[in-house]
């Protein structure tokens, strides 16, 4: 038997060449299958969801102490590592004061909280967000990230409550 070195790592160089070409697709999923498994992990954690106009939506109402509906979105997305967006909407720009302690208030806010963040959305609006992955994602995973961010909400509410504009 005659070995060769060089070709033996031309080889194995083209084998692992073809084997990742063939993984990779195996790996990424689409948002029909990402979409399909939060459907999948809503009904494993029972929760009452609401479909919305976008397939890739969902609502969840929800009862704090301090709001009595919190509105929970989740919304899958395209990105590979961060693909699911679970928020609340707190409260709307035309009720928050424009003051710098209620600013500080809700930076402060931003560092109480580990995981969610506390900030404004594109219209400006209070908003309570977490990012999660699809892919690494069990019924477990979703309960804790849609509790962290009802809670959070519910709580920042209460604290600002005072101060809104009615």
């Amino acid at each position: 038997m005659n070995f060769r070195p060089k070709q033996f790592g031309a080889c194995l160089v083209l084998l692992s060449a073809a084997l990742f070409s063939v993984a990779s697709p195996l790996h990424a999923q689409s948002v029909a299958d990402k979409t399909d498994k939060l459907v999948r992990l809503l009904k494993e954690d029972n929760y009452n969801y609401v479909t919305t106009s976008s397939p890739t939506v969902f609502v969840i109402h929800l009862t704090g102490t301090n709001l009595k509906d919190i509105k929970v979105i989740l919304a899958i997305g395209g990105d590979q590592d961060s693909d699911l967006v679970i928020f609340v909407t707190v409260t709307p720009k035309a009720t928050m004061p424009p003051t710098a302690d209620f600013r500080y208030t809700l930076l402060k806010a931003n560092h109480d909280y580990d995981q969610v963040k506390v900030g404004f959305d594109g219209d400006d609006d209070l908003s309570v967000r977490i990012d999660g992955s699809m892919r690494l994602a069990d019924a477990a995973y979703l309960k804790v990230l849609v509790d962290q961010v009802k809670n959070a909400s519910d709580e920042i509410y209460g604290k600002i409550k005072p101060n809104l504009i009615p």
